[in-house]
């Protein structure tokens, strides 16, 4: 994804922040002057300079409430790893444009900025009367934007594809039902009517005002809470709801249940129950009444739910997903829940099916299988599948992703893609929207569609998102 986010101020240029991938080299002053320069340029002569291509990169700027300028710059050439791949192969079908769509990187930049003002403000980041002021306060963010940044397989955020769909994270449990009872009376007993379970960063449960948030709002939620410390008992967090409450600040608290390091399989930051609340009631006043008193008598049930994070969704659904399946990503746009799924061909017991592991150099590794999926969702949605809807405030102007999409365009109901690596197939059906990797030579292709349908009939049966 993006290898460099810059931060600008809008009439000054002055540079606010720099963000960069791991391993990046850093750009230079000259640089990044050139950049804000070019897009100054452009604004000056009444032109929305949006993207443009240089020979390494694809570079795309967005202007934020006639205050900020943010530039993301993307690699636009394949990596190593596939063009290797491709020469190894000498076909030339392999070959595949590795930048993704302006929308995607918009909504990267979107994620930025509403990202900085989650945990600054939306008054305090528009107002440049303390510029040095302003940089301190924007540290808070750095870790968040970093999860935005291209990362490695080992990324403990790998497994999150909340940015991407503007959905929040979720983990299908068997447990769920029981645990939301448990979470109902700590919510409640928190004085609060927003709440939620979270596991490996994903989402098992949460009240029904939560889900009233906006999908962004959800996502950015979800993000915030998986790149927390998982070291950390306990946490009391000011936040900034974009699109609730962009200027009055929550209190986000923390508390962890289970940790990373307790149980096998467990994603970073083990489990963790979250209370969205007011002044009141303090961080110790809930640490030492509420925590032990509501989800002690849980403890069995949330171990059993330990178990989905392994998979994404029930153990016993595992036998029932089709063989050659990798992976898939399932998403309902009504709800703003999506279920990502890396492992299905890890059994409940924790063994792989060898059977169905990759044996040759040619199939997609296991480490790959993230990007993969991440490739497959951006270059179907946006050009078969529609994009989700930007919620907007009054004081926002019309999203340009929007502007970028066609006026009464007819978009299709399925797609597929074959390589030699793997093979991909989207379904759309109501408000869902499923993306499916298959292993190449155990599906044929004339398999997919109906394969993809069994999945998503299975997923949804149960009515679990």
């Amino acid at each position: 994804m993006a290898e460099h986010i810059i931060c600008v101020t809008a009439t000054g240029g002055l540079p606010l922040f720099t963000r960069s991938k791991q391993g990046s080299p850093p750009l230079s002053f000259p640089v990044m002057a050139s950049l804000n320069g070019v897009h100054l340029f452009a604004q000056n002569r009444d032109v929305t300079l949006v993207s443009t291509l240089t020979t390494d990169h694809k570079i795309v700027w967005k202007m934020y409430q006639d205050s900020i300028v943010l530039i993301a710059l993307v690699p636009n050439q394949k990596s190593k790893k596939d063009t290797d791949r491709i020469d190894k192969k000498k076909e030339s079908s392999e070959i595949r444009e590795a930048t993704i769509s302006d929308a995607h990187l918009l909504r990267i930049l979107d994620n930025v900025f509403h990202s900085l003002v989650l945990l600054t403000g939306l008054d305090e980041l528009c107002n440049h009367n303390n510029i040095e002021r302003l940089k301190r306060d924007l540290r808070a963010s750095y870790k968040l934007i970093d999860s935005f940044l291209e990362k490695g397989p080992d990324s403990g955020d790998s497994h999150l594809f909340g940015d991407f769909t503007q959905c929040v994270d979720m983990v299908l449990c068997n447990e769920a039902p029981m645990l939301q009872e448990h979470l109902n009376a700590f919510v409640e007993a928190a004085d609060s009517t927003y709440g939620c379970l979270v596991a490996g960063g994903r989402v098992v449960c949460a009240t029904e005002k939560w889900w009233m948030l906006t999908g962004l709002e959800l996502a950015l939620l979800g993000r915030l809470i998986s790149v927390l410390s998982p070291n950390a008992t306990s946490c009391d967090i000011p936040v900034y709801l974009p699109h609730s409450s962009p200027n009055i600040p929550h209190r986000l608290l923390l508390f962890t249940l289970i940790s990373s390091g307790a149980t096998r399989g467990l994603g970073e930051g083990g489990v963790r129950a979250c209370v969205l609340c007011g002044p009141e009631p303090s961080l110790m006043e809930v640490q030492n009444r509420l925590v032990q008193r509501f989800w002690y008598p849980g403890v069995d049930t949330l171990q059993k739910c330990v178990q989905s994070c392994m998979t994404g969704f029930p153990p016993n659904l595992t036998n029932q997903m089709p063989a050659g399946l990798l992976a898939f990503l399932l998403i309902n746009r009504e709800s703003c829940q999506c279920v990502p799924s890396l492992t299905p061909l890890i059994k409940p017991d924790g063994t792989v099916d060898k059977k169905l592991a990759p044996t040759d150099d040619i199939v997609i590794k296991q480490d790959e299988i993230p990007q993969a999926l991440r490739d497959f969702y951006s270059e179907v949605v946006g050009t078969t599948f529609p994009l989700p809807e930007t919620v907007e405030t009054d004081s926002e102007k019309l999203d340009l992703s929007r502007k970028l999409a066609p006026p009464n365009r007819i978009y299709a109901k399925a797609h597929y893609t074959c390589l030699d690596s793997h093979k991909a197939f989207a379904l759309r059906r109501g408000p869902h929207q499923l993306f499916c990797l298959y292993h190449p030579s155990n599906v044929p292709t004339f398999a997919l569609q109906g394969l993809t349908e069994n999945v998503l009939n299975l997923l949804v049966k149960e009515g679990l998102v």
